[in-house]
């Protein structure tokens, strides 16, 4: 995920847009943000399938930290949303009809709850 190229600021392009504007940022991340546990068998297959699923996850945390830094500096009101802790459902696998209704469902109660935004990354509140 990106937001800007880093040698670019938004106050750079103000001047073509001839005025001033509000600039909100809202980020929808389709994963969690908080640890998961899973036990790994002691095999390489599976310990490298973790390390992988590890850093994934870990660059995509990276990612809003960037973004909410950016976001600072161009004065935009940061939000986020993310799948709660809360949800526990397992992919049994890729595109499974059932977990992907399932999120469905969880994202539009959220938003039908009128759940908060969160203002800053995981682990900066």
């Amino acid at each position: 995920m990106f937001l800007l190229p880093a040698n670019l600021t938004i106050k750079q392009l103000d001047p073509r847009f001839k005025n001033k504007r509000v600039r909100n940022l809202y980020i929808i991340r389709n994963a969690k943000t908080t640890p998961e546990y899973s036990q790994v068998k002691p095999v390489l297959a599976s310990l490298v399938g973790k390390a992988i699923a590890s850093l994934t996850k870990t660059q995509g945390i990276g990612d809003l930290y960037r973004m909410y830094t950016q976001a600072q500096r161009e004065h935009m009101d940061f939000n986020l949303i993310s799948i709660p802790e809360s949800f526990t459902l397992k992919e049994p696998k890729p595109f499974d009809t059932a977990y992907m209704n399932a999120l469905y469902t969880l994202g539009y109660g959220l938003g039908a709850a009128k759940i908060p935004w969160q203002k800053v990354p995981p682990g900066l509140n």
